[in-house]
């Protein structure tokens, strides 16, 4: 059997919301609280409550339900999970090991890694196939990118003797 707002609506339940309303940090859990306190206090339908607080009618009466069957659990905004993510914490163990490698060293003919390396390794040794974008995507946020290097052979010339680098002292330098 269905429950109503005014079945479930006690001075204790009207306290609870209203400390909700003053230390709620999501505005959207402000504004739910003010439909449940709206609908409990002043006795107002959805389709009353709706415009007042900007929101869909279907909205209204979704929060009210919620109240009435958990209480102040059903106040915050419920988000959707999500799709299950592709890759695994194996996958991404191996992606943190096999970017301080060298691609030979791991079995791949190439002087440097790019996402699309990594991508075909990791499918090979995980049996996880995944985009270059995802391994972009993993790659930041273990706080290292795919990048093209900068060729330098300045640490060759230090070691010289009498190396002066830019301080040549010749203006076609």
């Amino acid at each position: 059997m269905l429950r109503t707002i005014d079945e479930v609506w006690t001075p204790e339940a009207r306290a609870a919301v209203e400390d909700w309303y003053e230390r709620a940090d999501e505005p959207e859990t402000r504004t739910r609280c003010q439909m449940v306190l709206l609908a409990g206090e002043q006795g107002l339908r959805p389709s009353q409550i709706a415009p007042l607080v900007r929101r869909d009618v279907a909205t209204v009466r979704r929060v009210l339900r919620r109240f009435i069957e958990d209480g102040l659990g059903g106040l915050p905004r419920r988000y959707a999970p999500g799709p299950t993510p592709t890759v695994t914490l194996a996958w991404v163990e191996e992606l943190r090991r096999v970017i301080d490698l060298d691609p030979r060293a791991a079995g791949v003919a190439s002087a440097n890694w790019t996402t699309g390396l990594l991508a075909g390794y990791l499918a090979g040794q995980t049996g996880i196939a995944v985009d270059q974008e995802t391994v972009r995507r993993y790659l930041h946020r273990l706080g290292s990118v795919c990048k093209r290097p900068t060729w330098t052979v300045e640490h060759k010339a230090q070691a010289q003797a009498g190396y002066l680098g830019n301080a040549c002292g010749r203006s076609c330098c």
